[in-house]
Order: C-alpha cells, then sequence, then structure tokens
C-alpha cells in the first residue's frame, strides 16, 4: 500500500486567554499580543495591536526600535475609516487603512492615529524569524536622494 501523497495529521493546538499583555520598551502601557512567539509550539512571528478609535490623537509609544522587522497592519470597516502618521528614522509617513507599511530592524519608529472610526484595528506584526529568538533579516531601504 502507496503512503505518497499522505500526510500525518498534526495535533490540534490552541491558545486561549488572549491577549497576552508585554511591557515592550518605548510603549506607554503593555502592549496586546494575539500571537507570540513561544505560542502553539513556536512561531516565526508576533501579533501585537488593538482597536484604535479611542487613541486618535493619542501615542501610544515613545520613538523605539526593534531587533526585527515589523509590518503596521491597519485595518478598517470601511477603506480610510482610519489613518495613522507613522514616524520612521526622522521622516513622517501617512498610512491608510486598508494598508500595510514595513519598519525595517533597527529603525526608530512610533505612531499616533489620526482618525479612526470604530472597529479599526493597528496591529504590528514583528518578523521573529523561523523559531524563536530568530531574526528576519530584512534589508533597509537606500535613503531617497
Amino acid at each position: 500500500m502507496s503512503t505518497e501523497g499522505t500526510t500525518t495529521p498534526r495535533p490540534l493546538s490552541v491558545q486561549r486567554d488572549l491577549p497576552v499583555f508585554k511591557q515592550i520598551e518605548g510603549h506607554h502601557a503593555p502592549t496586546p499580543f494575539f500571537l507570540t512567539t513561544d505560542m502553539l509550539g513556536g512561531l516565526p512571528v508576533e501579533l501585537a495591536g488593538a482597536e484604535i478609535s479611542n487613541l486618535v490623537d493619542k501615542p501610544v509609544a515613545a520613538p523605539h526600535t526593534h531587533e526585527v522587522p515589523e509590518i503596521y497592519l491597519l485595518l478598517s470597516p470601511e477603506p480610510g475609516g482610519a489613518e495613522i502618521e507613522v514616524r520612521l528614522d526622522g521622516e513622517t509617513h501617512t498610512l491608510e487603512a486598508p494598508g500595510a507599511l514595513l519598519i525595517p530592524a533597527g529603525s526608530v519608529h512610533c505612531f499616533v492615529t489620526r482618525r479612526a472610526i470604530p472597529g479599526s484595528y493597528c496591529l504590528g506584526l514583528l518578523l521573529t524569524g523561523p523559531g524563536p529568538g530568530e531574526g528576519v533579516r530584512v534589508p533597509r531601504p537606500e535613503p531617497s536622494a
């Protein structure tokens, strides 16, 4: 009997009691995480964030850096329903929902919500690597002339 094309079922892994709050350097309060590297058998990413409609013009963190790349994901129930102002290495960028913005590892960054309807979320996806503690290397873009 051939076993070609069959796969061994993997045990189901469920994470409960979310979010998990972690104190992150530069952040003004503990950050809600929905995925961390120690969940579900060891993940290559971490996912943090929250609903932002009550955070308009309220910074959630001082400028800070991470040793790994981060992707900001800005989501809203309707296109254009949220906008954040991102400070990245001294330059200001505007991100409107739905949108994503890459923060290269080692970049000084922070954001402020400028507008957000209820149900809008800003999520930070930290690319930690193929296993816990193994950082992904994403090249930093060259400065524009």
